[in-house]
């Protein structure tokens, strides 16, 4: 996941969302198509004190095709009333962005995630939002939008292992780390497109 702090570079520096880069609003005319990265599904969250700066951001994704890129609500304010932890220090985006597609130690294959679906002992934590949800839904999942886990967390068991999936993986991620940070270890993230189709799902890379 690129994870990109829009405010200024001085903002970033006092304090930033860890794994973070800075890359101010005012450079983003600077960074063409081709410096972001060459595959499109790539998993890229912008954050913010500004929203009409997100905006900015995403409608230059949607010009670029990069259809994955979203944006993390309430930006570093909410992340610190999540209670999870901030970085120090500059980190400026590099002139390209790069992004490569590989398993990290959370991530459940698709088909293993298929299997787990028939695992009564394997938790499936749902946290598109309410209009997703009616679009269809995976037999027996836990529902909690994304933007509720940081107060809801206390309905997701922690005695079995927690698997955790959303439309896309990215909001799915943001949801691991902070079920992460609440002290969660049995935990699994599927980055990968989801979509329902009344009874019927499908799901991508």
């Amino acid at each position: 996941m690129l994870l990109l702090d829009l405010r200024a570079a001085d903002k970033f520096a006092a304090g930033h969302i860890p794994r973070a880069m800075s890359l101010p609003v005012t450079s983003l005319e600077k960074y063409q198509e081709a410096n972001w990265p060459s595959f499109k599904g790539a998993a890229i969250v912008f954050y913010s004190d500004n929203q009409a700066d997100i905006d900015k951001a995403l409608e230059l994704m949607r010009d670029y095709g990069l259809s994955k890129a979203t944006y993390f609500p309430g930006g570093l304010a909410r992340w610190q009333k999540l209670g999870t932890p901030v970085e120090a220090g500059p980190k400026p985006a590099p002139a390209n962005l790069t992004f490569v597609r590989k398993l990290e130690a959370q991530d459940i294959t698709i088909p293993d995630f298929i299997k787990a679906l028939d695992n009564a002992n394997i938790v499936i934590l749902d946290v598109r939002n309410d209009a997703e949800r009616k679009t269809g839904q995976f037999k027996g999942a836990i529902h909690i939008p994304s933007d509720q886990i940081g107060s809801r967390y206390k309905e997701v068991p922690k005695d079995k292992l927690v698997i955790v999936h959303c439309a896309t993986g990215i909001r799915a991620g943001i949801a691991y780390e902070t079920l992460k940070a609440k002290g969660f270890t049995n935990l699994k993230v599927l980055n990968a497109n989801v979509a329902f189709t009344g009874d019927k799902y499908k799901i991508t890379e």
